[in-house]
């Protein structure tokens, strides 16, 4: 079973593999910012993701570049949880 850990939150979550990382954090009570609903149009849910994660798909990118996200930001809404991952976000 993955687990995500969160060191800002002091925080590890176990997850099932497959398990959509934003919708993970929501349930776990942690606030994520969006206002397309997780699909991948605004950036807000954008975070740091250290761990092997799927690659982004050509509209995430799109997304992340047309929202001047940083290098190396990932959107929650689009990563499905295979393994062990640590994630850092700028608003918690």
């Amino acid at each position: 079973m993955p687990k995500v850990i969160i060191p800002q939150k002091n925080m590890t979550l176990d997850v099932e593999v497959g398990s959509n990382l934003m919708q993970v954090l929501l349930q776990a009570g942690l606030p994520v910012a969006s206002s397309c609903d997780g699909d991948g149009i605004c950036s807000m849910c954008r975070m740091k993701i250290s761990g092997d994660v799927n690659p982004p798909e050509l509209y995430e990118m799109d997304s992340l570049k047309r929202n001047k996200c940083e290098e190396g930001d990932r959107l929650s809404c689009q990563i499905s949880i295979t393994q062990d991952i640590t994630v850092h976000t700028k608003y918690w």
